[in-house]
């Protein structure tokens, strides 16, 4: 089972502290302070205990990591997963959009909230979210692929649900632009 150290985060802050007295620009705008360094430790400990089945352990590293770094989308993504592997539905969709809300453009969260929907049978909300999914997508972006397929999959299985999400969304882009939104 690994283990989250917190010694290595006392190492990692006095370095980062030092370090930003030395070196100047050491922690530019587009670098990762000492903090953010050792949240990615974190996050990179709870992939490896998930991967080995240690769920709690993973879930204790993702929290120390967004406790070190709120922003740090892809932590609260992956705490959805976990979340929603024990179970806990309303707090892993809870999650899933609060990292939305950190990182619009971040494609994860919405191919996992997409599928969440899905298997609620929520498919007007998962179409929402695969369409967003799809369009975050570059070519070559596999999970854009499957969320393009997933829409021709809903679209012939529930032909009235797609056609009354599109026509939602033609609606609401037509007001816009009578608003100038």
């Amino acid at each position: 089972m690994p283990k989250c150290p917190s010694r290595l985060l006392l190492f990692y802050l006095i370095t980062a502290f030092l370090f930003s007295f030395l070196i100047p620009g050491f922690c530019a705008q587009d670098e990762l302070n000492g903090v953010q360094i050792q949240a990615r430790i974190y996050r990179d400990q709870g992939w490896q205990a998930q991967k080995e089945g240690n769920i709690d352990a993973a879930l204790a590293c993702y929290q120390k990591a967004i406790a070190l770094d709120p922003r740090y989308v892809v932590a609260y993504n992956d705490i959805g997963i976990i979340l929603e592997a024990m179970g806990e539905a309303e707090q892993a969709k809870q999650t899933y959009l609060k990292a939305i809300k950190i990182d619009p453009n971040y494609p994860n969260s919405y191919s996992n909230l997409a599928l969440f929907y899905e298997s609620k049978g929520d498919y007007a909300n998962a179409i929402v979210y695969w369409t967003k999914r799809a369009t975050l997508g570059s070519s070559g972006d596999p999970w854009a692929e499957v969320a393009r397929r997933r829409l021709e999959d809903i679209a012939r299985a529930s032909p009235e649900i797609y056609s009354k999400i599109g026509n939602q969304y033609k609606e609401k882009s037509q007001a816009d632009l009578k608003t100038g939104q």
